[in-house]
């Protein structure tokens, strides 16, 4: 039996970026075209809150999800959606995230507009047999948990893993990624994942297309699913 249980995957977050070389003001009649918009997509948000910089969406009935736009300066802008513990599947989501980029673009973009940052993120959860942290530290990676007494006599609760790794010159995208791997300190025999991917490189967006989000949040999905979970079942798999 596998220490670490592949199978017992649940979602935790879902969260896609985009950063837009865009002005972005907080007009009311814009906020309010918006909203007009998402609401024609079945897409409603009861609760609002402006700031000087930003307009932010919550929804918490069906599944929760939060759009956040904002201006982070001299023609940049930002918009932001993400589910805390989603009810929804990713792919509805990612449908859901293109329904708002699409808004977001009718309302507050040119006809042509430019992508000068995406990343999308995904958090899960997975069960383990043991602490997840004993299986990360001892199993995984062979260390002794005799060396932590060289940091004093305080019991080690959990702890974890972040990997950075940098885009490829192979790359057809330029793609950068993330991953932290550290045990779940609300229930120690869970595994917490976070996966990030982050495309740095700015790209055009012509008139006819539409942003990716979707397709974005499935590339990390898999990677999510298969390399890293291979990383981490290396030890098993292995002997």
């Amino acid at each position: 039996m596998q220490s670490f249980n592949r199978e017992s995957r649940q979602s935790i977050y879902f969260g896609v970026d985009y950063v837009i070389a865009s002005q972005w003001s907080s007009d009311t009649m814009k906020r309010l075209d918006f909203q007009k918009i998402l609401a024609k997509q079945q897409l409603d948000f009861p609760k609002t809150a402006v700031g000087p910089h930003d307009f932010t969406l919550v929804r918490a009935e069906q599944s929760p999800m939060q759009v956040k736009v904002a201006s982070l300066g001299p023609r940049v802008s930002s918009v932001s959606i993400s589910s805390e513990r989603p009810v929804h599947s990713l792919e509805l989501f990612g449908k859901e995230a293109e329904a708002v980029c699409d808004a977001y673009r009718q309302t507050w973009l040119q006809e042509q507009c430019q992508i000068l940052r995406c990343n999308a993120t995904i958090r899960h959860l997975y069960s383990c047999n043991d602490h997840a942290f004993k299986y990360l530290w001892e199993d995984r990676l062979g260390q002794n948990p005799q060396d932590f007494h060289y940091l004093g006599a305080r019991p080690v609760l959990g702890g974890g893993l972040r990997l950075v790794m940098p885009p490829l010159k192979e790359d057809e995208e330029p793609l950068q990624i993330e991953i932290k791997i550290e045990s779940f300190f609300r229930e120690s025999k869970k595994m917490f994942i976070e996966t990030s991917f982050v495309w740095p490189r700015p790209r055009l967006l012509p008139p006819d297309a539409k942003f990716d989000p979707g397709l974005r949040l499935k590339s990390v999905e898999k990677y999510a699913t298969r390399e890293v979970c291979d990383f981490i079942l290396r030890s098993e798999t292995d002997d």
